[in-house]
C-alpha cells in the first residue's frame, strides 16, 4: 500500500514537472477518444431514429405482400383478394395491435406542365392512422376521410409541384389489367414526416377511391401489421399462416428485413474505428517520446534510485504508472469533451439541412433532416480504458529503456 502511494505521488511530480507536454500528449489521447464516442453516439442514434422510422412510417412490424414483380406494379392475379377481411382476422389475433390494408402502385402526379414519378399508396383512413403516424405529421390541411375524392401529398411533391390544399393534381396510373388510368383528385393535406420517403415520393388517398381508380374491387398489395412488442412478430407471424385464408404464394416480411441502413452502420463504425485507430497512433508516439524525453531528463535521478535498492521492475513500474497517468488524463479529458458535445447531440440534434441544405440527399438512413446522439456509457468507459491499455503499452518499452541504465554510468550524468 505504502509502494503505491509512493508510485501514485512519483506520478504525479513527474506528470505535472512539464505541463506543456504532459497537456499536448493528454490532448492527442482525448481528441481520439472524444471522437469514437461522438461517432459511436450519432450512429447509434441513426440507428434508433432510422428503425422508428421505418416502423412507423413505411413497414410496421410486419408485411404480409402479395406483389411478387420487381416493379412493384399489381396484378389481378397477385391481390390479396378481400384485404379488410383478412386485417380484420389478423387483428383478432393474439399480441396483434393494429393491421391495415394498403393498395400501392406506382404513377405520375401531375399538375399543370409538372409531372413527377410518385407511388400512390391507398389507405384506410380509420385503420391506417392505429399502424402508421402519417396523419400526425399532416402540416397543412387535413387527412382524407372515406370515399372522398382527395390526396395528402409528401411536402417535397407538393413544394416541386407547387400544390396547396385546395389544388387540383391527376394521377395517371394503370389498372390491374394493365389498362391506363387518370384520376382528377383534389389536395386535402400536405404531409412532412421524419422519413424521407414519405415526403419525397409518397401520395396517399382513400383505399376505396384507390381500389375503384385500379379496377381492383376490395383487394389490396400488403397488409401492414404492428404487433405489441417486437418479440411477438416471430408468433404473429407463425399465427397469420394459419388463418383461413392464408394463400402460401404471399409473403411475410418482418421489419428488419429492410434494414438496409444497418449494414451502413457497421461499415461506418468499422469506417470509424480506423480513423480512431489513426488518433490513437498519433497518441502513442505521443506517448512514446514523453516517456522518453523523461528519462532523458532524468538519467541521474534514475541512477540514484537503482542505488537506493530499487529494482529495474519497479522502475519501469514507476514510468509505467507516469504513461497511464498520461492515458487517464486524457480519457477523462476526451471522455468530458464528448459529454458537453454528445448534451448537444442528444437533446438538440445535428440538422442535415444545415450542412446540404435542400438537395435531399439520400444519407442511407430513413431520416429527413435532424440526427440526434443517444448515450452509451459502455462505449465511454471503454474507450477510456482503451486509451488507458495504449498508453500502457507505449509506456513499457521506453520504461524497460530507463530501467536498464547502468546506475554507476547514471550517477555521472549532470
Amino acid at each position: 500500500m505504502n509502494m503505491l502511494k509512493f508510485y501514485l505521488k512519483f506520478t504525479a511530480k513527474n506528470l505535472f514537472r512539464h505541463k506543456r507536454r504532459t497537456i499536448l500528449t493528454a490532448l492527442a489521447i482525448a481528441i481520439g477518444i472524444m471522437y469514437f464516442i461522438v461517432f459511436d453516439s450519432m450512429l447509434a442514434g441513426a440507428d434508433q431514429d432510422a428503425i422508428s422510422n421505418l416502423v412507423n412510417f413505411e413497414t410496421g412490424h410486419l408485411q404480409v405482400s402479395s406483389v411478387t414483380s420487381d416493379d412493384k406494379r399489381p396484378k389481378l392475379d397477385e391481390l390479396i383478394p378481400d384485404g379488410e377481411r383478412l386485417a380484420g382476422e389478423i387483428r383478432n389475433l393474439p399480441k396483434v395491435e393494429a393491421a391495415t390494408p394498403r393498395l400501392v402502385f406506382p404513377a405520375s402526379a401531375i399538375a399543370g406542365f409538372e409531372e413527377l414519378p410518385v407511388l400512390g399508396i391507398g389507405a384506410d383512413p380509420e385503420t391506417d392512422e392505429k399502424v402508421f403516424m402519417v396523419p400526425e405529421y399532416i402540416t397543412d390541411g387535413k387527412w382524407f376521410m372515406p370515399g372522398e375524392e382527395g390526396v395528402v401529398l409528401g411536402k417535397r411533391i407538393a413544394d416541386l409541384l407547387e400544390l396547396e390544399p385546395g389544388d387540383m393534381i391527376t394521377l395517371r396510373t394503370q389498372t390491374v389489367d394493365m389498362t391506363f388510368q387518370a384520376v382528377d383528385l383534389s389536395v386535402v393535406g400536405i404531409v412532412s414526416t421524419p422519413h424521407p420517403t414519405v415526403n419525397q415520393a409518397q401520395v396517399f388517398l382513400p383505399l376505396d377511391v384507390a381500389q375503384e381508380a385500379l379496377g381492383a374491387g376490395e383487394s389490396a398489395t400488403t397488409i401492414i401489421v404492428r404487433t405489441e412488442s417486437e418479440q411477438a412478430i416471430s408468433a404473429v407471424s407463425d399465427s397469420i399462416q394459419g388463418l383461413d385464408l392464408w394463400n402460401p404464394s404471399w409473403k411475410i416480411k418482418p421489419w428488419y428485413e429492410a434494414t438496409s441502413f444497418l449494414a451502413i452502420g457497421t461499415g461506418k463504425r468499422a469506417f470509424g474505428g480506423v480513423l480512431m485507430g489513426l488518433v490513437l497512433i498519433i497518441a502513442t508516439i505521443g506517448v512514446v517520446n514523453s516517456i522518453l524525453l523523461s528519462t532523458l531528463e532524468r538519467v541521474r535521478e534514475i541512477g540514484l534510485l537503482k542505488a537506493m535498492g530499487m529494482k529495474e521492475k519497479e522502475i519501469v513500474q514507476l514510468f509505467v504508472f507516469e504513461g497511464c497517468g498520461l492515458g487517464l488524463l486524457g480519457g477523462i479529458l476526451g471522455a468530458a469533451m464528448a459529454t458537453v458535445i454528445n448534451v448537444y447531440l442528444v437533446n438538440t440534434g445535428l440538422s442535415l439541412k444545415w450542412f446540404m441544405g435542400e438537395t435531399n440527399m439520400d444519407i442511407g438512413y430513413p431520416i429527413a433532416d435532424r440526427m440526434f446522439g443517444v448515450w452509451n456509457w459502455p462505449t465511454v468507459l471503454w474507450a477510456i480504458l482503451f486509451g488507458l491499455l495504449v498508453s500502457l503499452v507505449a509506456s513499457y518499452f521506453p520504461a524497460r529503456r530507463a530501467a536498464y541504465l547502468d546506475s554507476v554510468e547514471s550517477l555521472r550524468q549532470v
